[in-house]
């Protein structure tokens, strides 16, 4: 057996760095095959993320068939923001096999010594803004929406590759109609009363202006929050652009006290759920048509950031807008699950509203570290 590791250069190396999932998914029934332009979007080295970053692809090959992929990252931004030395990984993809995995990592160990990294910590699929974390619990329901997935094995990988736990990501879930605590419906009457708290919709006529607001609470609100790094202006207007054709205006809600924004949150439609019918990920000729419709084919949500000042943490903001945004999808009528994720494992001032509401934690993800000796 021969294992080669090859750094990714040309457009042939890009093109099958892209399509190496459909070989090692060919017979996931959970899998949820991406759309390749939003990966070469992530890939593309014009990406706002890698004015802030360094990066390099690998890619493993067996016996001259390609066997796995890589990207190892300096985030610089990270760094200088926490003060640490840290390298990430991510797009991580890999046959079953333990000497690929170990050929991999050792390549990417390297590289993060050769830049002066004394860690390496992953999967970040690019940072924790970003698809994160490898799935270590609830493999038997595709994911949702810029979640991940993975084969189970790729804990064996982890393991050999003497990866420990850093962090545990939770996904909630709830079904709806949702029958809501009396008590909670009586503070939230009671809080919204006394702060004079009210609530507005996403203003797509004025969509620069509310990702402006958007971005002042969302980098506010996770601050202090581990493995967070502030997205700049150029990134946040970015990512904010790919969902302004599919977000439902009215599953985005801000909360204002006294008429300053103070917190806002995001629910999405599961587009996963018809990205499953477009196998081959590009949206030519018939993806376009069922990304288009997707109404017709989606039942479940997902939110994915819900972000309060930290000014106004105490007027129980958070579940004030989990309460809004589960009343406007239940009179959307078209969903009948909400998947909350991800929340750090550790995070009580999240953890313990979703719980109060009924939310279920049914996945774990995991964020794996390793020093560099």
């Amino acid at each position: 057996m021969t294992i080669e590791i090859k750094p990714v250069e040309t457009a042939g190396d890009k093109k099958v760095f892209v399509n190496l999932p459909w070989t090692i998914y060919k017979n996931d029934p959970n899998w949820v095959p991406p759309l390749k332009m939003a990966i070469k979007d992530q890939l593309n080295p014009k990406h706002p993320f890698y004015e802030t970053a360094e990066t390099q692809s690998f890619l493993a090959f067996k016996d001259k068939d390609v066997a796995g992929r890589i990207m190892v990252i300096n985030p610089k931004a990270y760094n200088e923001f926490h003060g640490t030395n840290v390298g990430f990984f991510g797009f991580y993809e890999c046959i079953a096999s333990i000497e690929v995995s170990q050929a991999l990592m050792k390549k990417a160990e390297k590289w993060c010594k050769d830049h002066g990294l004394t860690s390496l910590m992953g999967p970040f699929n690019l940072s924790s803004n970003y698809e994160c974390g490898m799935l270590v619990d609830g493999f038997n329901d595709p994911p949702q929406i810029m979640m991940t997935y993975n084969p189970r094995y790729y804990l064996k990988h982890m393991e050999e590759n003497q990866f420990e736990k850093a962090k545990d990501l939770l996904a909630y879930e709830i079904d709806y109609p949702v029958s809501m605590p009396e008590v909670i419906i009586k503070i939230a009457a009671r809080a919204e009363k006394k702060n004079k708290i009210t609530y507005r919709y996403l203003d797509k006529s004025n969509f620069e202006a509310e990702v402006d607001r958007m971005l002042d609470i969302y980098n506010d609100a996770w601050e202090k929050n581990w493995g967070f790094v502030p997205m700049t202006e150029k990134e946040f207007r970015h990512t904010a652009k790919d969902l302004k054709s599919i977000v439902d205006e009215r599953l985005v809600v801000f909360a204002e006290v006294d008429g300053e924004a103070a917190g806002f949150i995001v629910g999405l439609a599961d587009l996963n759920q018809v990205f499953k019918q477009i196998p081959n990920g590009n949206l030519l000729p018939t993806g376009l048509f069922k990304l288009l419709t997707f109404k017709k084919r989606v039942n479940r949500m997902r939110v994915p950031t819900m972000g309060v000042k930290k000014k106004f943490r105490k007027l129980g903001l958070e579940t004030l807008l989990y309460r809004k945004c589960q009343l406007n999808a239940e009179e959307a009528g078209i969903y009948d699950k909400c998947e909350a994720s991800w929340i750090l494992e550790d995070n009580p001032d999240m953890n313990k509203p979703l719980i109060r509401m009924g939310f279920d934690a049914y996945k774990t993800y995991r964020i794996y570290e390793k020093p560099l000796s």
